[in-house]
């Protein structure tokens, strides 16, 4: 399968860093096959090696399979459970990540806008291996009040108090045509003011097994449900 790289635009050429893992880590050669993707789009291309750069030529675009709206808001958690959320929820297609510091939260919302640079190489490397045909959007919230909550056909809540409804008693049907909200609480779970909030906003409490899961890993127990519920 051939690699694939996420441009900002198709332009026929690559410069910088995936140019640099084109020659130097990659080592391809002239007419080696890449698939460059833009805009939610993605194509085969042939490319050639230049000095500075490598500039390639469009053989023809790729068909994209069924796709999911999925958003997760994850509670803000500690240190570098951010990026293992990004990374394997952008490999489960989760289409938006957002964190917010909830009540129980042990990191500080602080330094977003590097942290937002950092997470988005993160969820383009993953997008890549996973050969996703768009990176998810990526942003820090200051509260769950103030997530629009009636844009979502069905929000999800994942609730350690839940021990008797699971998601696939919830998600019957193929989910191809619905807005799907995922909340995963930090450590230390959901706080019963936000729970109450949240069900209010016609939340739905799941279970994810009999087993506390770490804060970074639940939100991969419900995806990857619902990445096989797509059509």
């Amino acid at each position: 399968m051939p690699q694939r790289y996420f441009l900002e635009q198709i332009n026929n050429r690559i410069e910088g860093q995936d140019a640099h893992h084109i020659k130097k880590v990659m080592r391809m050669k002239d007419s080696d096959e890449i698939i460059v993707c833009s805009g939610g789009k993605c194509y085969l291309a042939s490319i050639q090696i230049g000095d500075d750069s490598v500039s390639y030529d469009l053989i023809h675009e790729l068909k994209r399979g069924h796709q999911s709206d999925i958003t997760l808001i994850q509670g803000l958690p500690k240190g570098a459970k951010n990026e293992f959320v990004v990374k394997y929820s952008t490999i489960f297609d989760v289409s938006k990540i957002i964190f917010v510091p909830m009540k129980r939260s042990i990191a500080k919302l602080e330094n977003t806008e590097n942290k937002i640079k950092r997470l988005s190489l993160i969820a383009k490397e993953a997008a890549e291996l996973a050969h996703r045909f768009d990176i998810p959007q990526l942003m820090f919230e200051k509260s769950l009040k103030n997530i629009d909550y009636s844009s979502y056909d069905l929000i999800l809540l994942a609730d350690e108090n839940n021990k008797t409804k699971t998601i696939d008693q919830v998600i019957i049907n193929p989910i191809s045509n619905q807005k799907i909200l995922l909340i995963i609480g930090p450590e230390g779970g959901i706080d019963e003011s936000e729970r109450s909030m949240l069900l209010a906003k016609k939340a739905v409490s799941i279970s994810l097994g009999q087993n506390i899961i770490p804060t970074e890993a639940a939100c991969l127990y419900a995806l990857s449900y619902l990445s096989v519920k797509k059509t």
